[in-house]
């Protein structure tokens, strides 16, 4: 485990990619949250409109479990970029965490959250046992963006 922080120490990415990272990972989230938030008023909006139609109601149901389904998918991706994110503060960003090698900078330009290099996450999506499945994300008051005129 020491050669592995040894090598994880000696291979950090240089300051000006990490805040490159970290800024479009802020940028994300920042869009997640503003969808999510939007999302959740939607949710409330189709969870107090009973009408008696049944054909209405099937809709209106159909309707609330995309939207649930849609919120989850976004707060589990949050909870990829606060990972993400922690992981730049700590100075491990870019690095596996299966192999503590680098990670292909296009790999992380496609995907800022990736945790493995390619070959690790083939490993791991071949045998399910070993996937980590990332926990949804709660939002709390903090998350709120505060409303500015450049949020526009």
């Amino acid at each position: 485990m020491a050669k592995k922080t040894a090598k994880k120490a000696a291979r950090r990415m240089p300051q000006e990619k990490l805040t490159f990272y970290q800024n479009l990972l802020l940028n994300r989230k920042k869009e997640l949250l503003k969808q999510v938030l939007t999302q959740d008023d939607d949710i409330d909006e189709l969870r107090g409109d009973h009408s008696a139609d049944p054909l209405d109601m099937a809709g209106y149901a159909s309707s609330l479990e995309l939207m649930s389904t849609l919120g989850n998918n976004e707060r589990v991706e949050l909870a990829e970029i606060d990972h993400a994110l922690a992981k730049i503060e700590n100075g491990t960003y870019g690095i596996c965490e299966d192999s503590g090698e680098p990670i292909n900078e296009a790999r992380l330009k496609a995907i800022p959250t990736a945790r493995y290099t390619l070959e690790c996450q083939e490993i791991r999506e071949r045998n399910p046992s070993v996937v980590d499945r990332p926990r949804r994300r709660v939002l709390t008051t903090e998350d709120l963006p505060l409303s500015s005129d450049d949020d526009s």
